[in-house]
C-alpha cells in the first residue's frame, strides 16, 4: 500500500506538456510530489480553467471544488514540503484529494469524448455518435445565446408594438 501511494505521488505531470496540441485527455492533470513543483501546476490549471483552456467549460461548483481540493493539497505540501518526508495520515489525505481533483478535471475536460447509443425512431439499428465534451458544451451555449436572443427581440417587438 505505501509503494503504490509513492508510486501514484511521483508522478508530477506538467499539465500544458500533457495537453499539448494533441488533442488527448489527461487521465491525472493533477499529481502532487513537491510544495515548488505543485505551485507551478496549480497556475497551470487554473489557467487552463479559464475561457480557451481545457477545462474551460467547468461548471462553476466543479471549480470551487477543484480550487478547494487544490488548495488542500499545497497546505499538505507545504507542511512537509515533500511527500517523501509526510505522514501516512497525510499522504493519505493528499492521495484523496489528488484523486478528486483528478475526477472533476477529467470529467469537464474538453475533449473528453462522449458517445450516445440510440435507436433511431422507424429503425431497428442502433448508431452510435461521439462528440467531445467541448463540442457538446458549445453546443449548448450557442442554442441558449440563440433562445436568449429570439426573447430580447421578442420583447422589444411587444414594447414597440
Amino acid at each position: 500500500m505505501k509503494t503504490l501511494l509513492i508510486a501514484a505521488f511521483a508522478l508530477l505531470l506538467p499539465l500544458t506538456a500533457a495537453h499539448a496540441g494533441n488533442g488527448k485527455v489527461v487521465e491525472h492533470p493533477v499529481s502532487a510530489d513537491t510544495a515548488a513543483g505543485f505551485t507551478d501546476l496549480v497556475a497551470a490549471i487554473h489557467q487552463q480553467m479559464n475561457d480557451g483552456g481545457y477545462y474551460q467549460y467547468m461548471k462553476p461548483g466543479d471549480k470551487t471544488q477543484v480550487n478547494a481540493d487544490l488548495d488542500g493539497m499545497a497546505a499538505l505540501l507545504q507542511k512537509s514540503g515533500a511527500v517523501a518526508t509526510m505522514n501516512a495520515t497525510d499522504k493519505a489525505r493528499l492521495f484523496t484529494l489528488q484523486e478528486h481533483a483528478n475526477g472533476l478535471l477529467t470529467h469537464n475536460d474538453s475533449n473528453r469524448l462522449v458517445c450516445e447509443h440510440v435507436m433511431p425512431i422507424g429503425s431497428h439499428i442502433p448508431t452510435t455518435t461521439c462528440r467531445t465534451y467541448g463540442e457538446i458544451a458549445r453546443e449548448r451555449q450557442h442554442s441558449q445565446q440563440y433562445l436568449d436572443q429570439r426573447e430580447m427581440e421578442r420583447a422589444q417587438t411587444k414594447r414597440g408594438g
